[in-house]
């Protein structure tokens, strides 16, 4: 392996000091005549390529993006920054690292002024959200770019330096840093402008590896400033290392988020699939214990507290451990779907029969837990069994509360389920106002589900579900 290794390096080295001083004429303009030209070259340049870069940004065209990336000009100060770490020349990589800082404060400052011209956005573009999230992937990219751009330039390849430009991207991360901070969005910038240091940290490693194996410094350079050579490339190494740590346990989560748990909980998917849901977003609070769902489906989730049951269930059959406390709530959107023409129609889309729940209703008496409004808030009894419902033969009802009792009717058809109760509360009882609310309630249920000793009861126009339990055995 060694072997071959060392005849790709033969075959691909600098074989000549007239090779290599016209590979480092062509890369080092600093100090020569011809640098104000370049100077101004770079500015127009990057000016061009931030304006670009921003309008594909804040468009969410990834298109535009890249058309930007093949304007950057921030390749060559990178890269000569590399050449002059393998040649041991400090002036010169203080240089082109200064001129780095000021090309990428003044993209920044580009595309704030952009941002802050441009039209209000309501939301933040994906394109620029895509640069908040630097992963180990991204310090992988950077170190391959690297290597190969200094390849190029060893080769005089310079058609490659486009496509080696495009895939680090430097000058995006800098443009969203820019947008960001118009968004007042510190923490968000902040990671768009690791992303750019993450490139340039490793891109710089990496081209100053390939040169020295490609041999652009000659020995006697490398005997004389063998020192200097060695010192900076431990800095960069250490700088890239310190790089790689965060990013990688930031990379798992990125990789391993909420969405990535929920597709990989068993428990949770089997609910999904039993109620007819799917996930449209989920996120999980570490520190308040709130798992939230937003889902989707054509029937209200009202067995929420099965999903809870089934999860600590699940943690301690995992574990061995009774989970920590934790809440679930969830966020219901109503669907349909339709279709014609009914000939053509799977058979997967026969519907289903309700269950019918007549038969389980009748006889126990279920007692009110608490009931759950749409706006999140709960109304809970003072007492426990101080409220309850029994279903009678026919169509009444037996209900009793803090301070009333009496009789009522219902009717029911499998999960549909209408209740007409009218109690007198005593208005000087402590807890009138709840009696009053429990009974309104009573009267606007309109489904019905029974689960392992619990019934579910939905209210009208989705304002709520009342929560009950049994003692009875199933």
């Amino acid at each position: 392996m060694w072997k071959y290794l060392k005849q790709w390096r033969d075959a691909g080295a600098v074989d000549s000091s007239s090779g290599r001083r016209e590979i480092l004429e062509d890369l080092f303009v600093l100090g020569k005549d011809n640098q104000l030209p370049y100077y101004k070259r770079m500015a127009y340049l990057l000016i061009v390529s931030t304006i670009i870069a921003c309008c594909g940004l804040m468009a969410d065209s990834a298109a535009v993006v890249i058309g930007a990336m093949l304007v950057a000009p921030m390749m060559r100060p990178v890269m000569i920054a590399a050449a002059a770490i393998t040649l041991g020349w400090s002036h010169h990589l203080y240089q082109a690292l200064t001129l780095v800082v000021v090309m990428a404060f003044g993209a920044v400052g580009i595309a704030a002024l952009f941002a802050w011209l441009a039209p209000d956005l309501v939301s933040i573009p994906g394109q620029v959200l895509d640069r908040t999230r630097p992963t180990f992937f991204d310090l992988v990219i950077a170190l391959a770019a690297g290597s190969g751009g200094a390849f190029t330039l060893t080769h005089r390849e310079s058609s490659a330096i486009p496509g080696v430009a495009m895939a680090v991207a430097l000058l995006p991360p800098l443009a969203s840093t820019g947008i960001l901070l118009v968004f007042d969005e510190p923490d968000l910038a902040l990671k768009a402008f690791v992303l750019f240091a993450t490139n340039f940290a490793a891109m710089v490693l990496a081209g100053t590896l390939t040169f020295l194996y490609l041999g652009v410094s000659p020995r006697k350079t490398r005997e004389r400033s063998g020192r200097t050579i060695r010192n900076y490339l431990v800095g960069f190494m250490l700088l890239v290392f310190g790089i790689s740590v965060p990013l990688y346990f930031y990379s798992t989560e990125v990789w391993y988020d909420a969405s990535y748990q929920a597709n990989q909980s068993e428990t949770l998917q089997a609910w999904l699939r039993e109620n007819d849901l799917i996930i449209d977003h989920v996120q999980i609070d570490e520190e308040q214990r709130i798992v939230f769902l937003e889902l989707l489906g054509p029937n209200p989730p009202l067995t929420v507290e099965t999903l809870h049951r089934e999860l600590q269930e699940a943690h301690l059959e995992k574990t061995g451990l009774h989970a920590p406390p934790f809440r679930v709530e969830v966020l219901w959107t109503q669907t349909a779907r339709f279709g014609w023409p009914p000939e053509l129609a799977q058979e997967t889309d026969q519907r289903a029969l309700a269950q019918d729940y007549s038969g389980a209703l009748r006889g126990a008496r279920w007692y009110w837990v608490g009931t759950q409004y749409a706006d999140g808030d709960w109304l809970r009894p003072g007492r426990r069994k101080s409220y309850f419902v029994r279903a009678g033969e026919g169509d009444t009802f037996e209900v009793g509360t803090f301070c009333a009792s009496g009789a009522g009717s219902y009717e029911i058809n499998q999960e549909k389920l209408s209740a007409s109760l009218d109690l007198d509360i005593d208005e000087g009882c402590e807890a009138a106002k709840i009696d009053r609310r429990f009974i309104t309630d009573l009267n606007q249920v309109i489904d019905i589900n029974l689960e392992r000793g619990r019934m579910s009861l939905r209210l009208n126009s989705d304002a709520g579900v009342m929560y009950f339990e049994t003692d009875a055995k199933s």
